[in-house]
């Protein structure tokens, strides 16, 4: 998955902040690779947001919060998520003062 997202802005102000990136995509294998790259980031800038873990739970609760990762800006990690016996989900929150964000995820499948 490779995503891009931007903040609404008028003149130099945020109006309204990049919401989080929700893909559709079930994954199935624990481990995923992720990397966060934005345009308009600050040299001094090191928080890219947090990666969660979504598992789907019985009787119609939804989506329960499995694990919740930090990502570094730009530097490429590889993360182990919890294994669940259902696949999973993933949504990634951006902090509020990025203008712009381009989320990358790949997901590890096995070939054995």
């Amino acid at each position: 998955m490779d995503s891009t997202k931007n903040a609404t802005i008028s003149g130099e102000r945020i109006i309204e902040p990049i919401a989080a990136f929700e893909p559709s995509h079930f994954f199935s294998s624990a481990i995923v690779a992720v990397q966060v790259f934005s345009a308009t980031a600050k040299p001094n800038w090191y928080k890219a947001g947090y990666l969660n873990q979504a598992v789907p739970v019985p009787f119609s609760l939804g989506l329960a919060l499995g694990e919740s990762r930090f990502i570094s800006l730009y530097t490429p990690i590889i993360v182990k998520f919890l294994r669940f016996p259902s696949n999973y989900q993933v949504s990634f929150e951006v902090p509020k003062y990025f203008q712009d964000c381009t989320l990358k995820i790949w997901e590890f499948v096995d070939n054995q």
